[in-house]
């Protein structure tokens, strides 16, 4: 229950980082404005998942690690509320709230009871290192310091990649991971579902909010398939195809949020709204396929398969260059382009019953 309370906080959090790029600047968004807005959802879900981890392998629900993650959803709080991008203005703020947040997570590595399978060393290690970095970044500031943090948070995303054969398969919860990660999806699809709400006035047609919420639908239900029907629960795994790929899944549905509300604005270039949907879809459908690597044998894609997804991908992005000037075209090729994807996800689903 306090996983699920401190989930509650990102709920802001990723409000507060969708609001990054919620306003089209010259038409579009700048380049340096995009990749703050990645940068700033790589660190959110990356200090989410080291907490998820710590909780699946190690924690035993006692008050040490209540205490722990009742800090870090307080600290993570005062992060959210210094999500901009005027990263000068809040760049002490945000990292002391990181720097934080990691050396509670670090405690709580070391001061685990849990000594049967002996991982801890690798994430001691990997904390150690992003949290002397931030504090080098801290005191230099932020003309030089920046640099560091950046540094620091990059190499605590990429570091487990390669040293992924230390770490203990045979620890980690698959199914409780599975959950964990769903219910940040959900979240991020939470926040699309609420900015809905700039359709619904006198000035646009209802029909506009139908065809945007029915693609949301059918673009989670994809999702659903995949974790509740396709993916083998009762597996050994690291989990760190599903871990990374759900990164990559968020940021595809914070930017479907970006795409609902660019797409009745007229002030946004065409040209830029289609290649930014058409980055959402390849990210958000990719991010879902990658995940076969957990799926049921049964439920594996065949070769005939990726043909039939690339084909749709294909002929959607090519109706979405032709209707792209006309607000309701899109809606409607956003709903039979998800649907098609929603189709053969179905499809494999079924497998799973046989």
């Amino acid at each position: 229950m306090f996983e699920l309370f401190f989930d509650l906080v990102f709920v802001y959090a990723i409000s507060r980082i969708t609001a990054m790029i919620h306003h089209p600047v010259n038409g579009g968004i700048p380049l340096a404005t995009f990749l703050e807005f990645l940068l700033v959802v790589v660190v959110v879900m990356e200090i989410w998942l080291y907490q998820v981890v710590y909780f699946n392998r190690y924690s035993k629900n006692n008050f040490l690690d209540i205490a722990g993650i009742v800090l870090n959803m307080f600290t993570a709080v005062c992060l959210a509320n210094n999500i901009n991008t005027e990263w000068r203005i809040t760049f002490h703020y945000f990292n002391i709230a990181m720097a934080v947040m990691i050396a509670t997570i670090f405690c709580q590595y070391l001061f685990t009871s849990v000594n049967e399978v002996n991982d801890k060393r690798e994430f001691l290690f990997i904390l150690g290192i992003e949290f002397f970095l931030v504090i080098l970044g801290l005191i230099l500031g932020y003309s030089v310091g920046i640099y560091f943090c950046i540094a620091a948070y990059i190499i605590g995303l990429i570091l487990p990649i390669f040293l992924w054969e230390k770490f203990k398969a045979e620890r980690v919860n698959f199914p409780h991971l599975v959950e964990r990660v769903s219910l940040i999806v959900i979240i991020a699809f939470g926040e699309v579902i609420v900015n809905l709400v700039n359709y619904f006035n006198s000035k646009t047609p209802l029909m506009y909010a139908a065809f945007l919420f029915l693609s949301l639908v059918l673009m989670f239900a994809s999702y659903v398939l995949l974790s509740d029907k396709i993916i083998n629960h009762h597996q050994i795994s690291r989990g760190f195809v599903l871990m990374y790929s759900h990164i990559a899944i968020a940021i595809s549905v914070l930017l479907m949020t970006v795409d609902a509300l660019y797409l009745n604005n007229k002030n946004v270039d065409r040209k830029f709204l289609y290649g930014l949907i058409v980055v959402t879809i390849v990210l958000y459908y990719f991010s879902l396929i990658v995940n076969q690597v957990y799926n049921k044998k049964v439920c594996r894609f065949e070769k005939i398969e990726a043909i039939i997804l690339l084909t749709i991908f294909v002929i959607g992005a090519l109706i979405l260059w032709l209707v792209k000037n006309s607000i309701l075209g899109v809606m409607i090729c956003l709903l039979i382009w998800n649907l098609a994807f929603f189709l053969v996800f179905l499809m494999k689903s079924k497998n799973s019953l046989n």
